[in-house]
Order: C-alpha cells, then structure tokens, then sequence
C-alpha cells in the first residue's frame, strides 16, 4: 500500500510544481501533497507513515526547497505533533480533521518560513497573508472529499492485490508441442 501512496505523492508533487503555477493566481493553488501527507499520518501506521513522510518531504526538498532539509524537518515535526494528537484524541472523524489540517498548515508553513528567513537573512522571503489565506481556505473546502479519496484507494488496495489489476491474457496452448 505504501509504494502506492508514494507514487502518488510524487504524482501530486509534479502535478503541483508544474500544472499549478499555470493557473491564474485568483483562482489559487492548493498544496494537495500536504493533504496526502495528512492523511498517511493520520490513517497510517507510524513506521510506514514516517518512511513515508520523510521520503515526501526530501522530495519536496529537492523539488523546490530553498535548503535541502527544511521541509522534512517540518514534516517530521508536523508528523510527530499530529500522530501525538491522533493517538490521545478521537481524531479519526471527519469534523476534527478539517481543523487539525488548517492549523497543521499554518504551523508547517510557518516554521518553513521562519527557518527559510534564519538560514538566508540576504533574501527574505515574503510572507504574503492574501495568498496564505487563499490556501487555508481552499484546502479547508478540498480537504474532506480528498480524505475520502483516499479513502477509497486504501480499501480498494486493501480488498485485492494490485497485481489482480492488471488484466492478464490467457496465451493459447503451444500447438506443435510434442
């Protein structure tokens, strides 16, 4: 199931560094790979969910991280704080999940932007509330039916191995065996 999502996250990852800063910037871009990363850590278990998370942010890192480092460390906080609360609170159902990204969000968006100031004070980096608040709001809207999206994908992973996808043809017998 893992190499799945992880396949999926890099496909979010492209989706987001490429076909999203074609859109006109009214209509916003939304952060879909934080959404995923949301997921894994609240629905998986934790040693996959790591693996996964920090695999993820290294990517993001790569992709376009002002210093290598800077998003998985996020990320792995923002790991450790929300499997922290899922663990001691009933965060497993939907009207608690739509807070917890928001402010998960905010938070992972403003250490990013704390540590990115900190390590190159040279080239500040703008923080821009307009836009920072058309995210929360977009990922506010898109985060529910995402979650169940995913959802999907695991109890379909889950019900059938995916080699069961893949149609496979029958090859006729060998006729001139002997």
């Amino acid at each position: 199931m893992s190499p799945v999502f992880f396949g999926f996250g890099i496909l979010l990852l492209v989706l987001q560094t490429t076909t999203f800063h074609l859109l006109p910037s009214w209509l916003g871009r939304p952060d879909l790979l934080f959404l995923l990363l949301c997921f894994i850590i609240i629905y998986f278990e934790t040693g996959p969910g790591l693996i996964l998370t920090l695999l993820l942010g290294m990517l993001v890192d790569v992709f376009s991280g002002i210093h290598l480092g800077v998003h998985s460390l996020a990320y792995l906080l923002l790991f450790l704080v929300l499997r922290t609360m899922v663990r001691n609170l009933a965060i497993q159902g939907s009207p608690h999940q739509v807070p917890l990204v928001i402010t998960g969000y905010l938070a992972t968006t403003s250490f990013v932007h704390l540590l990115a100031t900190l390590l190159a004070p040279e080239n500040p980096v703008l923080w821009t509330w307009p836009l920072l608040l058309q995210n929360v709001i977009i990922l506010g809207i898109i985060c529910l039916p995402f979650f169940h999206l995913c959802q999907r994908l695991m109890t379909l992973l889950a019900e059938r191995p995916p080699r069961s996808w893949i149609p496979l043809r029958r090859r006729p017998p060998n006729r001139f065996k002997v």
